[in-house]
C-alpha cells in the first residue's frame, strides 16, 4: 500500500504544480500584454503594421449578378468553381 500512497501523493503534487504554473503564466501574460500595449501607443503602431493586410477584406472576384465576392484564398465558391475566373476579376 506504500506505493499506492506515493502514487497519489505524486499525482496531487502534479495537480498542485499545474495550478501554480497556470497562475504564473497568467501573471506573465498580463505583464506582457500591458508592455505590448504600451509599445503600440509609444510607437504609434497600426493594426496593419502589426498584422499585415486583412486578406478577408481583399476582393479579387465578384459575381456580376449576385454581387457575391471571393478573395481567391481557400476553396472557390460554387459560383466560380470550374469557370474562367477572368470574367469575375475585379479590376
Amino acid at each position: 500500500m506504500k506505493q499506492d500512497q506515493d502514487y497519489w501523493q505524486v499525482k496531487e503534487r502534479i495537480r498542485s504544480l499545474e495550478v501554480e504554473a497556470e497562475h504564473l503564466r497568467r501573471q506573465a501574460l498580463q505583464l506582457l500584454v500591458a508592455d505590448i500595449r504600451q509599445k503600440i501607443r509609444e510607437y504609434g503602431i497600426t493594426q496593419g503594421q502589426l498584422f499585415g493586410p486583412d486578406l478577408s477584406d481583399l476582393v479579387r472576384y465578384r459575381h456580376p449578378e449576385t454581387g457575391q465576392t471571393w478573395n481567391g484564398i481557400g476553396r472557390p465558391p460554387n459560383w466560380i468553381r470550374g469557370q474562367d475566373r477572368k470574367r469575375f476579376l475585379v479590376v
